[in-house]
């Protein structure tokens, strides 16, 4: 059997698409920091901004550390949470930034957040404003545009 000639038209179209689909993930994944030595400085932020909420939440508590990561993956590596790859250095820094918490137990807190920022409208509440608070003081300190 012939394959038909208007499979090059065809070709040429998934092509363009493919192209575009690639440009606009490119342009979704680039994140909003790059130098990961700002994360315990973004960490700062983040208990300063909950040190003001009343009640006190507990700055140490999984719930909050979750959010912490969400929103330092959306800063440095927005890509994770649709499950790309941990660009080099943030783990590690992570890893400091919570000394008594195992490597494994970040990875699988990393695993939960985008679920839980999807599913629990408390959740997304909470990071979305938190996010937006340490965007408007990283943006006072000159750290972003």
């Amino acid at each position: 059997m012939v394959k038909e000639f208007s499979i090059v038209s065809e070709l040429e179209s998934i092509r363009e698409k493919k192209r575009r689909l690639s440009e606009r993930e490119s342009e979704l994944s680039t994140p909003l920091l790059k130098d990961s030595d700002l994360i315990p400085v973004v960490h700062e932020m983040f208990k300063d901004i909950l040190s003001e909420i009343d009640p006190l939440p507990d700055v140490e508590s999984i719930t909050q550390r979750k959010k912490f990561l969400f929103i330092i993956l959306f800063l440095f590596a927005p890509s994770v949470l649709a499950g790309g790859r941990m660009p080099n250095g943030v783990r590690k820094v992570l890893e400091e930034v919570f000394p008594n918490v195992r490597p494994c137990t970040i990875s699988n807190n990393i695993a939960d957040v985008s679920f839980l920022y999807q599913q629990y409208k408390d959740f997304r509440q909470d990071i979305e404003y938190l996010y937006t608070e340490i965007v408007n003081r990283l943006k006072f300190k000159g750290l972003i545009n």
